[in-house]
C-alpha cells in the first residue's frame, strides 16, 4: 500500500474544491474549456469516494457520489463531442444530486434531542 493510499481523505476540503471547480463550469462557453475542469471534478469525486463516512449514511453517500461520477463522465463525454448543451445538462444533474444529498447531512432538531 502506498503512502497516498493510506492518507485519510479530508472530505470537507475535497467538497470545497469540488464546489469551486463546479462554479467554474457555469460561465464556460466552449466545450474544450470544460474538459479539464470536468477531469478535475472526476478526480475529486473519486477522492471523496475514498473518505470514511458515518456507518448509518455511508451507503447513501457513496450511492450519491457514484451518481455524481456517472453524470460528470457523461458531461465530459458530451464536452469531448463538442455538445456543450448536453454537457451543461449533465452538470445540472450534478447540482440536483448535490442538493439532494446535502440534505442528508443536516441533523434534525429531534435527532439532537433523542439521538
Amino acid at each position: 500500500m502506498t503512502f497516498s493510499a493510506m492518507a485519510t481523505v479530508d472530505l470537507e476540503q475535497t467538497m470545497k474544491n469540488m464546489a469551486l471547480q463546479y462554479k467554474q463550469t457555469r460561465d464556460i462557453q466552449q466545450s474544450a474549456d470544460l474538459v479539464p475542469i470536468l477531469d478535475e471534478l472526476i478526480i475529486l469525486t473519486q477522492q471523496a469516494l475514498e473518505a470514511k463516512f458515518a456507518e448509518d449514511k455511508a451507503t447513501q453517500y457513496t450511492t450519491g457520489l457514484h451518481k455524481v461520477l456517472t453524470e460528470l463522465k457523461a458531461a465530459k463525454s458530451a464536452a469531448e463531442q463538442d455538445d456543450l448543451p448536453q454537457a451543461k445538462q449533465h452538470l445540472q444533474q450534478v447540482d440536483a444530486l448535490r442538493k439532494e444529498y446535502h440534505k442528508l447531512r443536516k441533523v434534525s432538531f429531534w435527532q439532537i434531542l433523542f439521538g
